[in-house]
């Protein structure tokens, strides 16, 4: 009986899920545009805040990324 009910609902579920959606009752006010553009900008400036934190790693990092195979390259 349970393979039943099972056998039933789970179509019943799966097409709900997969149906067409309805239209979203949402709207963007000036607020949430302002907040998307304070989003943007804290996220540059925390960005170039993380690269200036960090430049001499990153610098570090591609230079000897780059004189590892220029060295090898003179050794052969």
């Amino acid at each position: 009986m349970l393979k039943d009910v099972a056998h039933t609902i789970a179509p019943q579920v799966g097409s709900e899920l997969a149906g067409p959606m309805r239209g979203a009752m949402a709207y963007l006010d000036p607020g949430s545009g302002s907040y998307l553009l304070q989003l943007l900008i804290a996220g540059a400036l925390g960005g170039l805040f993380a690269v200036r934190a960090y430049w001499s790693r990153i610098k570090g990092f591609f230079s000897g990324l780059f004189s590892r195979g220029i060295d090898d390259e003179e050794g052969d």
